[in-house]
């Protein structure tokens, strides 16, 4: 049976990880057991938010011709102060890689879905 997280996907404004009761491994997507010790002591946690930024890149072709001619998407890989990584757009132009960052919600342009945005942590 699939566990439903109250995260961003359910328009929680929210990162959650799972956390291992056994061995203390945390991860981003979701498993019944711990991918490190196979424990099934897991629980969902709300992440702190913050991490280090470790990639940045510039998606400059789209599916939506609309996208397109807001420019191009900036999207960053953040490894979360839990440890794992995730991916999320990047709203903060100064972003780079060794730059601490901390996440926030902001609505999607074409459909106003919340999704993860990274900024510079100070500069949000």
């Amino acid at each position: 049976m699939e566990r439903r997280r109250d995260d961003w996907t359910a328009d929680v404004p929210v990162l959650m990880v799972t956390a291992c009761g056994r061995c203390g491994n945390h991860w981003y997507l979701p498993h019944e057991h711990c991918p490190v010790c196979g424990s099934d002591e897991v629980a969902d946690v709300a992440a702190s938010g913050g991490g280090l930024c470790v990639a940045v890149t510039r998606l400059h072709v789209t599916a939506e011709p609309t996208d397109a001619a807001a420019g191009p998407v900036r999207l960053a890989l953040v490894e979360l102060d839990e440890g794992p990584v995730v991916m999320g757009r990047a709203h903060d132009d100064a972003l780079s890689p060794g730059d601490r960052a901390v996440v926030s919600f902001r609505p999607d342009g074409h459909d106003g879905v919340l999704v993860p945005s990274f900024a510079q942590a100070g500069s949000a």
